[in-house]
């Protein structure tokens, strides 16, 4: 309880903090309410008649979550809620000024760290001569009550908010039908205050209505059945105007009605409408339609307008003329300009459902009037925004003049429904015998008859929504089925109707197949891939999207495959274009075969595939899918008389826990599709959020190294290769090292991912080939012996077919033979490339003069085949089976055996990572040619090379023999 301002005490002097708590409890009244307090399950306090000296239970302490005994009328304040605290204390010190009781409700903190709403009360204790004593209090947690008002007043906040929002009135029943509240009704009614209460409403319902209406409701309140109803109310102008209403009933928990909630809807411009329809003449109001149909698209994303050549002919306009939301106003009719504004300029229903008008049109190219239909579908994205509207337009100008003149005759209104393939009927309600005109044989492939005999004809799920529109009690509407004539042809039937008087029943069916063929086609265009006849980007995005929302309400779950075929790009470019959409059609095909029915396959664009996998039935489901797409990729693909397998990487992720939106899930996928495509191809890899930050790295690393090649931070260092048979230098491998600004010194082990970037890892190539030829001019213009430098060429260099020339420019712009350069490639050119571009540069290089080293010789992709294939002059054998070699018999054998068959082609053969001068030893006696190592020396840097050139010891015109390296060769 707030510690308020304190009045002097009657019997005994004020006391404060602890001295006044042990008063307190000491006194006769803390021994009286002893065992309450510390026994008692509820939160209570006392405190002396001025207020000082209070004390909390147990059970304030643990709703608190504060050690026992903490907490005082000094302290108490500070598990107030900061937006209460003034308040509280203020009603304390009233009640200590009036001796009266304290009764407030505040939030406090609870031990969970959330505030809850609590009552607190309080009265004073007196002793036997009437004075006030002290005081003895509870503190009530009032959390769910005080939540279930503040709800409580909110609802009513809404229910007044949506009555503004909307024209329409809000009402609440009893469960007896009893009407209580409402929000709105004086607006429209002529009642005023509480006349709508109970069954008052009913006085302003038209007295035609007023049986019908309580009818219904009496049989929803029976049932407990939806409550709708159409009557005419009486107006605060005097005039009736027709409203729909509309209730549910509010169960409770054990099934019985609580309450109902209903909304009464102003619709008099609706029925008047329908009635105005009813008196219009019912053939000239059935209008013919022709059967020649322009199409138009527009994208609201894009701004993108089509329209097809029928349209533009239809408006007079040329193949070529732009048609926009204003020039196409300006061709219809001021009269009518309008209507069609409000129809099709205005966003339709977000249901799906098509809307439809006519108007008259003042042809572009002649000004001549005619009349023409038009149709139109808007398409909204899952936040129900308008992003593409879809549609027709016919020329209607004939069946207009020849609706005016079918009044005076039969016969030409039975020429203009042969033309239109327009079928006039009537039923007699009370024999089901439906009258069809003559031409209802030709169309539909039977005639007159009872209406039973059309029902076998209709697809099964359309019979439902016939029979219905047979039976309607309203006045006039249209449905669309679809009819199997007796002869095995499909088509789509548009049937309109109304009813004329009790027992009939006029209208007509009309064939609408070509307009929704074209309305189809128009569909497939926008939503299918061409190629492959899946779903396309667009139509993958808005589905994923759809799921994902789905998929949020249920709490499930459902995996997306990223399918990136790999080199595809070589197909395309070694048997053309025609091969590569086989190959993607074939692709297609087979994916649909692998997944199941209820799995969504897309073609994402170019040859990137997208498979979303629907609530997998087990974990690890996805990936056995992904295993599965990939063999059934490598089967043997047949094109053009070449066969070969199609290899593809798939990057897997998973909703919600890799992405709880379309656009993360796809982002998620990306990644692991990318690392799969960097871990070698032909392979899956399931999305963690490790690979993320790994992508992040990857691009912060490239974009780094991006600004050392501007800024000239990337350099060659140079590491020796000695002769094992004489210890003299026959050349240097050029290896890229980085000047970092913060990090020093940095090897491609640091910054090797930027190779993967195709265009980085060609400028790196090119500055490091610019830079090593200008070292060698400047070794050669300092007068020393020329030597020959090997580079190395990633694969991106060796894609392109320039590799040579380009090699030659640069040497030819220092005076540098081709001789003193090696081209060094690894062996992942023999999985990265196409074969025939493959043999195709290395022929360009040897054909140059070029030596041609394959570098880490063993641990690749290379076989000896392509040691016999490919001009290679020179192997390196790797590292790995060097540092074993004096201890195992199994990498000496390697070495023995790639050294000899080198040998035997005539190639050169050096050894790398020689580190001991035993491992020298045992590879000059197994007659390896050349090593390279840290026994020799490190990379080095330009200046150092030159260095280590000049200062070499020489013996008659030799460098030292190999017994003599460890002593002379340092390193540097």
């Amino acid at each position: 309880m707030p510690k308020g301002e304190r009045r002097p005490a009657r019997h005994a002097p004020a006391a404060t903090g602890a001295e006044a708590a042990s008063r307190l409890r000491g006194s006769d009244l803390a021994r009286q309410f002893d065992g309450i307090m510390n026994g008692s399950p509820q939160m209570l306090w006392m405190s002396r008649a001025d207020g000082s000296g209070g004390v909390y239970n147990r059970a304030w302490h643990d709703f608190v979550g504060a050690p026992p005994g903490t907490i005082t009328f000094d302290t108490w304040a500070q598990w107030v809620h900061p937006d209460d605290r003034d308040r509280a204390q203020l009603a304390w010190r009233r009640a200590l000024s009036a001796q009266d009781g304290y009764e407030i409700d505040y939030r406090l903190r609870h031990h969970s760290g959330d505030y809850r709403w609590v009552t607190s009360r309080g009265s004073p204790t007196y002793d036997a001569r009437g004075c006030v004593e002290g005081w003895l209090g509870t503190t009530i947690d009032i959390d769910d009550r005080k939540k279930a008002e503040l709800l409580l007043a909110l609802s009513e906040q809404r229910y007044r908010a949506l009555h503004e929002a909307g024209d329409m009135v809000l009402w609440i029943a009893q469960p007896d039908g009893r009407v209580t509240d409402q929000w709105g009704w004086a607006s429209i009614a002529a009642q005023e205050g509480d006349e709508f209460r109970d069954w008052g409403w009913l006085s302003a319902l038209h007295p035609e209505d007023r049986a019908r209406i309580v009818a219904r409701w009496q049989a929803s309140l029976l049932d407990g059945s939806t409550y709708e109803g159409q009557f005419r109310i009486l107006t605060r102008s005097g005039e009736y105007r027709w409203v729909e209403a509309r209730a549910v009933p509010l169960r409770s928990d054990d099934g019985s009605i609580r309450e109902w909630v209903g909304k009464l809807t102003d619709i008099h411009a609706r029925v008047v409408a329908q009635e105005s329809l009813r008196a219009s003449e019912e053939r000239l109001r059935l209008a013919v339609e022709s059967t020649a149909l322009g199409i138009w698209d527009v994208d609201f994303i894009t701004g993108r307008r089509e329209w097809n050549a029928q349209a533009r002919a239809i408006l007079g306009l040329d193949g070529d003329a732009s048609i926009g939301r204003d020039s196409f106003r300006t061709l219809v009719h001021p009269d009518d300009r309008e209507e069609i504004e409000r129809c099709f300029f205005a966003d339709g229903p977000n249901d799906g459902s098509v809307y439809r008008g006519e108007c008259r049109i003042l042809r572009a190219d002649t000004g001549e009037e005619r009349w023409v239909a038009a149709t139109g579908r808007t398409f909204f994205d899952t936040c129900g925004r308008p992003v593409r509207k879809i549609g027709t337009v016919r020329d209607i100008t004939e069946q207009k003049k020849s609706l005016h003149a079918l009044g005076d005759s039969e016969r030409r209104l039975r020429l203009a429904l042969q033309a239109a393939r327009m079928i006039a009927w009537e039923q007699d309600l009370a024999t089901d015998f439906v009258t069809r005109s003559d031409n209802a044989m030709s169309i539909l492939g039977i005639g007159s008859g009872p209406v039973e005999e059309i029902l076998p004809f209709i697809h099964a799920g359309d019979r439902r929504i016939r029979r219905d529109f047979l039976r309607s009690p309203d006045g006039a509407e249209m449905i669309e089925l679809r009819y199997l004539r007796p002869d095995g042809q499909q088509l789509w039937l548009a049937v309109r109707g109304e009813r004329v008087d009790d027992d009939r029943l006029v209208g007509v069916t009309f064939d609408i197949t070509a307009q929704k063929q074209a309305e189809e086609k128009a569909w497939r265009m926008a939503s299918l891939d061409g190629l492959t006849g899946l779903l396309n980007r667009a139509s993958l995005q808005e589905t994923l999207e759809s799921i994902c929302a789905g998929m949020t309400e249920r709490a499930s779950s459902f995996s997306l495959l990223l399918i990136d075929l790999d080199h595809f790009k070589d197909v395309n470019d070694t048997l053309g274009h025609d091969a590569g959409d086989q190959l993607l059609a074939e692709v297609g095909a087979r994916l649909r075969r692998t997944v199941r029915a209820s799995d969504v396959v897309a073609r994402f664009g170019g040859d990137e595939f997208a498979v979303l996998v629907r609530e997998p039935p087990a974990a690890g489901y996805a990936e056995t899918v992904a295993e599965r797409i990939r063999t059934v990729l490598l089967e043997p693909f047949v094109t053009r008389g070449r066969t070969f397998a199609t290899r593809a990487s798939i990057g897997i992720a998973t909703f919600p826990q890799d992405g709880a939106n379309a656009k993360d899930l796809l982002k998620s996928a990306d990644i692991a599709l990318y690392r799969a495509k960097a871990e070698g191809r032909n392979r899956f890899v399931t999305y963690s959020p490790g690979l993320r930050a790994a992508v992040e790295d990857r691009i912060a690393l490239v974009e780094d190294v991006r600004r050392a090649l501007r800024a000239g931070e990337i350099v060659p260092f140079y590491q020796p290769k000695v002769s094992l048979a004489s210890g003299g230098i026959v050349g240097f491998e050029a290896l890229a090292r980085w000047h970092h600004p913060q990090r020093g010194l940095l090897t491609p082990a640091s910054f090797g991912v930027a190779f993967e970037d195709p265009e980085l890892s060609r400028a790196l190539g090119g500055q490091i080939l610019e830079r090593v030829v200008a070292d060698m001019r400047r070794w050669l213009d300092q007068g020393l012996p020329p030597v020959q430098v090997a580079i190395n060429v990633s694969p991106a260099e060796f894609s392109d077919r320039r590799l040579a020339s380009a090699i030659k420019e640069a040497l030819a712009r220092c005076s540098i033979p081709t001789a003193s350069i090696e081209v060094e490639i690894t062996e992942a050119v023999f999985l990265d490339q196409m074969l025939a571009d493959v043999v195709a540069t290395l022929e360009d290089l040897h054909a140059a003069g070029f030596s041609i080293a394959l570098d880490d010789f063993g641990t690749g992709y290379a076989s000896l085949s392509h040691l016999k294939a490919f001009p290679i002059n020179h192997i390196k054998i790797d590292k790995g089976f060097i540092q074993e070699i004096e201890r195992g018999e199994a990498d000496e054998a390697i070495v023995s055996a790639v050294i000899h068959l080198g040998h035997r082609m005539k190639m050169q053969i050096t050894a790398e990572g020689v580190e001991t001068l035993s491992q020298a030893i045992r590879l000059q006696e197994l007659g390896c040619d050349n090593a390279q190592g840290y026994l020799y020396a490190t990379a080095m840097s330009s200046p150092d090379a030159a260095a280590f050139l000049a200062r070499l010891p020489r013996q008659e015109g030799r460098v030292i023999p190999a017994s003599a390296w460890p002593a002379a060769f340092t390193g540097s």
